[in-house]
């Protein structure tokens, strides 16, 4: 170890006894050196171990932090030349100096945080059921560099010699009257982040909120949009739905069951009909819908005798709330024809004498009620054919956004391949909606 020390004491005095010009050719040597070094082993070696990892936002960082290591070991290299050539020269530029490592240093620290932390909050949100902001990973990733340049400039300034009692004066007043021009903005902004802690909708749900009721297609820093039935879009202030009552009918599900919901048809017959013929009828016409469960199984009541009719209530079960209107269709489609074939009659107020159906005369009677008859066979066969194809290709079409769902739990993937997967879903989502009727 002796010997070790006395050959680094030789090499020292040997430099130190070098001409100026010489010392100065070896701290540009060395210096050229250490970059080659650093970029074509040091680093090439870690690119390399990059690669081979299963994760994809590891290249994204590597890149920039790899540029910005090799200005930082240059700036690192003069430094060190000037405080053994001309200490007094580095003392002339060491605030210089400082201010490079104070630029570099944040500039590592905010590339950084703008590719880790989207991976890392998708990934916070692939184990959460809740809400999913959007914009909220763009907006905090944004706020995390705006405070950590805030510290750098402030830090910077610091090495001009500036006084700082004036600007933070001049900020705080700024501050106070950005605030209160902002107040609503900011409210919402805030009550964002309360939307994602409390979780108490997610994107896709359908919720109703003071009256509006609608399927949530985002969520974002500053309002929630609602698609309403009628294809309306509805911007809610975040304020707007911390304030309020929200009723999500999504997960509700009785249970525990999410989407699950309990469908009520209401229906009236003549006084003249019997209670549990109706009933049987109700629950037979319940048990053959495509979409209703099995458990729990259908009930129906009878819930009112009103001036004109009994009144009865259906209570069936489907699996999805976006199944609503078709299961209703097809329900009250079916109670209609039961009802015809058993002759079965719905009755209505009359309150003046009703004219009665025109009667058809002649010797083309029989074939105008025959291609009438037809015409209406071939109606039902066509709506049941396109009610069959619209939940085959609704089927098709979820099992798609499924099987994607699944690749994005793949840790091969880039992060851009994972953007790419996620528009893709968002444009299978949007058609499902048109066919679910949304």
């Amino acid at each position: 170890m002796s010997r070790l020390f006395d050959e680094i004491d030789f090499v020292i005095n040997w430099a130190n006894g070098l001409s100026t010009s010489a010392q100065i050719g070896l701290c540009i040597g060395l210096t050229l050196g250490l970059l080659v070094l650093l970029k074509f082993v040091i680093l090439k070696r870690i690119g390399l171990f990059v690669n081979k990892t299963e994760v994809g936002w590891d290249n994204d960082l590597f890149v920039p932090i790899s540029k910005r290591t090799e200005f930082f070991a240059m700036v690192l290299c003069v430094n060190l030349s000037l405080s053994w050539l001309s200490p007094e020269s580095l003392v002339q530029v060491n605030y210089l100096l400082n201010i490079a490592y104070i630029l570099l240093m944040t500039s590592i620290i905010s590339s950084t945080i703008k590719v880790v932390v989207p991976p890392m909050m998708a990934y916070i949100q692939s184990n959460e059921s809740g809400v999913s902001v959007t914009g909220r990973n763009v907006f905090l990733s944004g706020l995390m560099r705006s405070l950590v340049w805030t510290v750098a400039i402030f830090l910077i300034v610091n090495e001009f010699g500036i006084e700082l009692s004036g600007i933070f004066a001049s900020f705080a007043v700024f501050s106070l009257i950005a605030g209160l021009a902002l107040q609503q903005s900011l409210g919402n902004i805030l009550n964002s982040f309360m939307l994602a802690m409390d979780r108490p909708f997610d994107v896709g749900d359908r919720i109703e909120v003071n009256g509006i009721e609608g399927k949530v297609i985002s969520s974002g820093i500053l309002s929630t949009k609602l698609l309403t039935w009628s294809e309306e879009l509805v911007i809610i202030p975040n304020n707007s739905l911390v304030s309020n009552t929200v009723m999500n009918k999504a997960r509700g599900g009785g249970d525990g069951v999410p989407k699950r919901l309990n469908l009520l048809v209401d229906i009236g017959v003549d006084y003249s009909e019997d209670p549990p013929h109706i009933k049987k009828i109700l629950i037979e016409v319940a048990k053959n819908c495509p979409y209703t469960l099995e458990d729990p199984s259908p009930r129906a009541l009878l819930i009112r005798l009103g001036e004109y009719s009994r009144d009865f209530r259906l209570y069936t079960w489907i699996s999805d709330y976006s199944d609503e209107w078709p299961a209703r269709d097809w329900i009250l489609q079916a109670i209609s024809d039961r009802f015809n074939e058993e002759d079965i009659i719905i009755p209505f107020p009359v309150s003046i004498e009703m004219k009665g159906q025109p009667s058809y005369r002649g010797a083309n009677r029989e074939l105008r009620v025959r291609r009438k008859e037809a015409r209406q066979h071939a109606a039902r066969l066509q709506m049941a054919r396109a009610d069959e194809v619209h939940r085959e290709e609704r089927d098709t079409v979820r099992s798609e956004i499924a099987w994607l769902e699944q690749q994005l739990l793949d840790t091969s993937l880039q992060s851009r391949e994972k953007e790419k997967i996620r528009a893709e879903i968002a444009a299978l989502a949007s058609t499902l909606d048109m066919f679910d009727g949304d």
